[in-house]
Order: structure tokens, then C-alpha cells, then sequence
């Protein structure tokens, strides 16, 4: 292939580097006013009163919200399921009369400058009613505790739970049985780009939406559905790119709606961005509690497993409803192979803010805690933690462990651990706590041994995707999408897959620029490891049809075939034949799009009506499956066992993603990744007031992410190609892993270094100098 496995340069990197005119938070509009929202200061209150005259008659306030001047539907504002969706929890409106957490929109306005709005949010008059909070899920629980909504009296939203086999036969044929309690904690997904959008309501009530977001359809679907309005009045503006998401985009947010009521009731455009310490509020990877027990053969074998995990979702459900799954199918439940287990999973209200998507989607939390619990059998019982993981392994070929009617057709997992333990040097490995002096070095890794590329299987959640290819005269090729750009190279690969399939150079490609709702297929949301794989799959469809048709008019104009020909480089010729008998995509696309009768030199000559119309290609369809890609992180980490300070001094990351299409892009996921995993691992962390649930790390200041001085200096990526018979030119998915594996990897090699367990993240020096009995 001419392209696939190669790394063009990035159609928007110079556009990035010199402003970002695209990023969504650069829109503005004729007339356009500014919105801001008034939050509670309590975490829980019910509102006597609002007061809002003294803003409304301030000068340049143009428009007041209250909870009594929206529409009270509840909804989910998750974007990839149906607004109905059985599998969600519908407990969500634009605004309320209860808050539930610090933070939670009173009011809103919007004037002619923020300086302005922000003065009238000062005189708007709140009168509330404090009421019990509760900040701890597990204290929610419990009888006589605070009740958060009136449908989960014991403040659980949803309680799913799986299982298999005969769990009590399974320990009892177990020699060993260990049981750990692992706890993560709540971070926010750190995108540079704020939450923001600018939302135009025209006279006939329709809406006009330009959002940083990460689902072009689900924005307009959960809108209209929280307007009450038909979704045809929401025309939804795809960004050239946006800011970063991570899965924090993946939901309908309240400055939308406000956005839109502002404008409705102003008559003009409505700006609203979200301030750092907003955006940090807004969403956030969910803490959850596991209790993992596991039983054993003497050979490492697992006989049964039993796992129950704790979500503390926060005020509303939203994705804490479908996280809580995922963790558990994906996390605990089938990564590995085992006769009996059983996983029961708690998504439980607190006053704490709300959970969102961020990515591995409930993943990081699992991994950290059975891959922990794995090195720590292997310790006990002086197994070596590679052939254990080997020993309990899904194979090539087998049944898909979640997904009915799949099988694992590509599955390199061995061949990750192999390739990886040998570039880390597994084998010179020392035995734990056997170093000397105060600096200290150990080596570790975890693997994600079963993932995604994409939703195929999953209950409520919309996988299928479009695409549109358009060849023009001059030889070059238009690709429309709703696929968005997080950042992370979806355009470049997306366009990259077109132009390998009609034979074009990669700059002759090019993605169509502010596309919306009206004018492209639908798409789900650029999450879930999916656009490679999937939205991939319907570029190359939508390319393979204009292709057909570019030979088909090429056959006419050179007389011959299109089963007998070729395009390559921009060229289309007759196999076999001399050079000489070849055409540019340009002279077909010219042909296809000019008069019937045309005007030479011996006068008007007819074409044929057969080769006339625009060389085009649309498709629009579901993927083929839904391939698991596997993963293994190895790390080398250095602990200072006089001040508790963790150094990673190396990281290789192993990864079956079928064919490597951008290698720079693959290694830009996987570095990517590993800082966000390392982050999670040692010093990321939300912190709350425990009395008013007020954040208290609500800035890049106070809120501590690696930085180039924290990074290892050496990142090596093992990439192994097992060819996805369904996937574009091979291709599977990447992305999410390289977030899951880092911290329990982390973790494993503390241990190695100086012979203790931390079972809770973030491990700050203060956590191991405990640990190591000097605190």
C-alpha cells in the first residue's frame, strides 16, 4: 500500500499552531451576547426564592433564566444512546428548584459584554434551604441517609449484576483464596479547551448549535429532547476540530440548553464558556470501591472470582448508568478466563458533583484493582506473573467472552506480553524489596487483555456511521463526515483511508469544513475506540463507491474494463499496458462532470450519457463486529524511600491494534495515554471540602498533571499487527487501553521496588512513606 503504515503530516497541524481559527471556542457571531451561569454554593438545598429584578434592569443584561423559565423534562444527557434509552436513568433537567451539589446552575444571564453578565449574577437573589448532604457512597446506602431522588430510595441508581458457573463450587475447588479492597478516586479529563458554545435561535424558533463536543447527532438529539422541541429545529455545526475530550465532551451540558432559552428569549446569538474551575466541576472519571475476591489452583489456574464495585456517580446518574457496566464486563468479569464469577456493581447518588465519560469508561478503575490483585497472588505463591497471565489467557480464534456471535478472529495478547517483557528485560527482573540504599528501582506492568473498537453488542448504544466522497475536477477528493476530531489525528487518518482507497496522494484529500447536521450521514460519538475502526470503515465504503464509478467512467474514456484497471498516485491505467495508456483522475472527473456534446475540432462531438454525473461515494452502515485489541504497559520506576517520591524512568507499552495505519499518530495515542495513566497513578486528584462539597483544586495551579519535567524520558511503542480481517485495511482500535494499563503497572513496580502495596490512588510519597512505617 502507498499510504496505510505510513505518517503523512497532519492536514491541521499548521492551522493549530498558529491560532486555531477552527477550535470551537474561537466562534463568534454578529450581535453576539454572553451568557454566564449563578451556581449554588451548597451541595444540597431546596430554593425558597430567586430575585432576579435588580439584574434584569442592570444595563446591557439582555435576558434572566430560572428554574421557573424552563422546560422540566428529565433526561439523560449521555449522546450515545437514544433520549429513551431503558438503560439509562432519566433524572436530569435544564434547571431545578433542588440543588445536589455545589456548583449545580441557578440562573443564568446574558448582556452585551461578560464583564456585565457577570456583575448581574451579583444581584440575583437566592434564597435556599440548606439539606442534609452525604458525600460518601457506601454512608448513601445505608437506611436513614440522605434520599437524593425520590425514584432510589437507598440512593442507588442502578444495580446491574453478571455472572456464570457455580461461584460457591469454584472456591471450593480453589488451593488459595485472597480478597483485597481496592479504591480509586475522581479526576477530571484535563482537555486545554473549555466546554463552551454559542447557540443562535432564528425567528421561526429554530436553533443553530456550535459546541465543543464530541457527538455532532447526540448534541442535537439531547437538546431538542431537553427544549421539547423537534430535533429538525437543530442544526448542530461540526468543528474543523476541537480542543481535547476525552470523553468529558460526551454529554449534553447545561451551558447548551441555557445557551439556547438566552437566545430564544434575547433574539440573538448567546455565547457561554466555562471558566476552569466550571469545567472542572463538570465532569469527572468516577471513584469507585472494588471488593475482589479470587480463588486459585496451586498453578496459578483461576477457579472462580467474585467482584463488587461501589460507583459514587454524584448528583445524577448520567454515564455512571452504563460506566458501571463496562467496568465490569470489561474490567472484572471476562478479562480473563474462569469457570464461575460473579460481579455485582452499585452506581450510588451522593452530593458530590456529577461523573461523565472519560477515557477506558470505567476500565482504569477495574484494572488497577485486579491486575494489583494478580501481582499479589503471583508474590504469594511464587508464580511468575507473566506465564500466570499467559496460563489464564482467551485465545486466537475462541468465542468472544462478551459479545454473542463474535469471535476473537485477531488477537495478538501473548505476543504483547512476550515482545514487551523482552524489550523491558523481564528476565533480569529482581525479587521485591531486594535493592539497597534509599533510592530504590523496581519493574512492573498490567495488561488490558480484552477491549473495544466500538459499541457493536452493547445495549442502547448507537454504532453506525456515514461518510461521503466527492471527487472534483481537478483531480483532488472532498470527505464529509460527522466523525469529530478530538485532537488526536481522526482527520488525518480518516482521509488517510480515502485517499489509500482511490489511489490518490494524501494531500489531495481533504475534509470538508464546517459540516452539520443537515448535510452529513449520521455518526456516533468519537469515543469507545471506535474511529478507526468504524467511522474508518465507512470512509473506505464511501471511497470503494466512488472508486467503482471513477473506473467505470475511466473504462468508457480509455476503452476497456474497469475490472481492467488500476489507480494508483492519481493515475488511472490499463494493466498491462504501455504507461502511455493511462488518464489522471482529474481528466475522469472532468469527463464525468462536462456538457453531453462537446465542442473539438471537428465540431460538436457527443460523450455518453453513462459516464455523466458527479464522481460520488456515500455509504452508511453498521461495522462488521466488533474486534478486541489487547494491551500489556511495562514500566521501570525509581521510589526515594526517605521522601515517598516515585520517578518512572522508562515505559513499554505493547499493543495488538491489527494494521498500524499512522505509526507517529499511534505513538502520539500511546504517550498520550501513558501521562493521562501516570497522572491517574500518582498525583492527579479532585479534592472536595468535606463539609460543603466545594472543589478545592479547581485550576492547573492546585490541580497537579505530569508534566515534561515528571514524563519518562524513554516511551517505547510495540506495536502488533494482527491484520482485522473486518477492520479498514486491518486495522482495530488503540486508543483507551493506553490509558487503562499505566497505573496498576505503576503500582506492580512500587512493589517490586520496595516490597509494599498501595491498594488506593492516587500513591503520593505520603501514601508509601506510611506504607514503609515512617509517617
Amino acid at each position: 500500500m502507498s499510504l496505510i503504515g505510513k505518517s503523512p503530516a497532519r492536514p491541521d497541524a499548521l492551522d493549530k499552531v498558529t491560532g486555531g481559527k477552527g477550535y470551537p471556542v474561537n466562534v463568534r457571531l454578529p450581535g453576539m451576547l454572553h451568557g454566564k451561569l449563578l451556581r449554588s454554593p451548597y451541595p444540597h438545598a431546596r430554593i425558597r426564592r430567586i430575585d432576579t429584578s435588580a439584574a434584569a434592569k442592570l444595563p446591557g443584561v439582555k435576558a434572566v433564566l430560572t428554574p421557573a423559565d424552563v422546560p422540566r423534562r428529565k433526561f439523560t444527557p449521555v449522546y450515545f444512546v437514544p433520549a429513551d434509552a431503558g438503560s439509562m436513568v432519566q433524572d436530569m433537567v435544564i434547571m431545578s428548584d433542588t440543588v445536589r451539589f455545589a456548583g449545580q446552575p441557578v440562573a443564568a444571564v446574558a448582556a452585551t459584554s461578560l464583564r456585565i453578565a457577570e456583575e448581574a449574577l451579583a444581584l440575583i437573589e437566592v434564597e435556599y434551604e440548606e439539606l442534609p448532604a452525604i458525600f460518601d457512597p457506601e454512608a448513601a446506602m445505608q437506611p436513614g441517609a440522605p434520599v437524593l431522588h425520590a425514584h432510589a430510595p437507598n440512593n442507588v441508581a442502578v444495580n446491574p449484576s453478571m455472572g456464570f458457573g457455580d461461584l460457591e463450587r469454584g472456591f471450593a475447588e480453589a488451593d488459595h483464596i485472597f480478597e483485597g479492597v481496592y479504591q480509586s478516586h475522581r479526576v477530571h479529563t484535563c482537555y486545554m479547551e473549555p466546554r463552551v458554545c454559542v447557540v443562535d435561535c432564528d425567528s421561526q424558533g429554530r436553533y443553530t448549535v456550535h459546541s465543543s463536543m464530541q457527538h455532532l447527532f447526540g448534541l442535537r438529539q439531547k437538546l431538542a429532547y431537553a427544549l421539547e422541541i423537534p430535533e429538525s429545529d437543530v442544526r448542530v455545526v461540526k468543528p474543523p476540530y476541537i480542543g481535547g475530550g476525552f470523553g468529558g465532551k460526551l454529554d449534553l451540558g447545561y451551558i447548551e440548553p441555557v445557551a439556547a432559552l438566552l437566545s430564544r428569549r434575547a433574539g440573538r446569538p448567546v455565547r457561554i464558556e466555562q471558566m476552569r474551575y466550571e469545567d472542572f466541576i463538570s465532569t469527572a472519571r468516577h471513584p469507585i470501591k472494588v471488593y475482589l475476591k479470587t480463588g486459585v489452583k496451586k498453578d496459578g489456574t483461576f477457579t472462580a472470582r467474585y467482584s463488587r464495585s461501589i460507583l459514587d456517580t454524584g448528583a445524577h446518574a448520567t454515564h455512571g448508568a452504563e460506566v458501571i457496566n463496562v467496568h465490569g464486563a470489561f474490567g472484572l468479569l471476562m478479562t480473563y478466563r474462569c469457570p464461575n464469577a460473579k460481579w455485582e456493581g452499585y452506581t450510588v447518588y451522593t452530593n458530590n458533583m456529577i461523573g461523565g465519560g472519560y477515557r477506558g469508561y470505567g476500565s482504569p478503575q477495574a484494572c488497577f484493582a485486579a491486575e494489583s490483585q494478580i501481582d499479589e497472588i503471583c508474590e504469594k505463591l511464587g508464580l511468575d506473573p507473566i506465564e500466570f497471565r499467559r496460563r489464564n489467557a482467551w485465545r486466537q480464534g475462541e468465542a468472544h467472552p462478551v459479545i454473542p456471535g463474535l469471535k476473537l478472529d485477531s488477537y495478538g495478547f501473548e505476543e504483547c506480553l512476550a515482545r514487551g517483557a523482552e524489550r523491558i528485560g523481564w528476565k533480569s527482573r529482581r525479587k521485591a524489596n531486594s535493592g539497597s540504599g534509599t533510592r530504590r528501582r523496581g519493574i512492573g506492568f498490567a495488561c488490558q487483555p480484552l477491549w473495544v473498537s466500538g459499541c457493536v453488542g452493547f445495549p442502547d448504544i448507537y454504532e453506525h456511521s456515514g461518510a461521503i466522497v466527492k471527487l472534483n475536477p481537478d483531480g483532488t477528493a472532498d470527505l464529509a463526515t460527522a466523525a469529530m476530531d478530538l485532537g488526536s489525528g481522526q482527520i488525518t487518518t480518516l482521509c488517510q483511508i480515502a485517499a489509500e482507497e482511490l489511489g490518490l496522494p494524501m494531500e489531495a484529500v481533504r475534509m470538508v469544513q464546517n459540516a452539520d447536521t443537515t448535510t452529513v450521514p449520521f455518526d456516533a460519538p468519537s469515543h469507545a475506540s471506535r474511529v478507526t475502526y468504524s467511522a474508518g470503515g465507512a470512509v473506505r465504503a464511501a471511497a470503494t463507491v466512488a472508486r467503482e464509478r471513477l473506473l467505470k467512467v475511466a473504462g468508457i474514456m480509455l476503452e476497456a474494463s474497469p475490472e481492467d484497471l488500476t489507480v494508483a498516485d492519481g493515475r488511472v491505467s490499463v494493466r498491462g499496458a504501455p504507461a502511455s495508456r493511462s488518464l489522471s483522475v482529474a481528466e475522469v472527473a472532468q469527463r464525468a462532470e462536462s456538457p453531453f456534446v462537446q465542442h473539438g475540432a471537428q465540431g460538436p462531438v457527443p460523450t455518453t450519457l453513462e459516464e455523466k454525473g458527479t464522481i460520488i461515494g456515500l455509504s452508511s452502515q453498521a461495522p462488521k463486529g466488533n474486534p478486541s485489541p489487547a494491551a500489556v504497559a511495562f514500566v521501570e520506576v525509581e521510589v526515594d524511600t526517605e521522601t515517598g517520591q516515585v520517578d518512572v524512568l522508562r515505559a513499554v507499552y505493547a499493543h495488538d491494534l491489527g494494521r498500524l495505519i499512522h505509526p507517529q499518530g499511534a505513538e502520539g495515542q500511546v504517550e498520550g495515554g501513558f501521562q493521562q495513566g501516570m497522572g491517574y497513578a500518582l498525583m492527579e486528584n479532585l479534592q472536595f471540602d468535606p463539609d460543603s462539597g466545594t472543589c478545592l483544586t479547581g485550576d492547573f495551579l492546585d490541580y497537579k498533571i505530569p508534566t515534561a519535567m515528571e514524563m519518562p524520558r524513554d516511551i517505547q511503542s510495540v506495536f502488533v499487527e494482527t491484520n482485522e480481517p473486518t477492520g479498514p485495511f486491518g486495522a482495530k482500535s488503540l486508543s483507551e487501553p493506553c490509558i487503562t494499563v499505566p497505573a496498576p503497572a505503576i503500582a506492580n513496580a512500587i512493589y517490586n521496588a520496595i516490597g509494599v502495596r498501595i491498594h488506593e490512588l492516587p500513591i503520593t510519597p505520603e501514601k508509601i512513606l506510611a506504607a514503609l512505617g515512617k509517617i
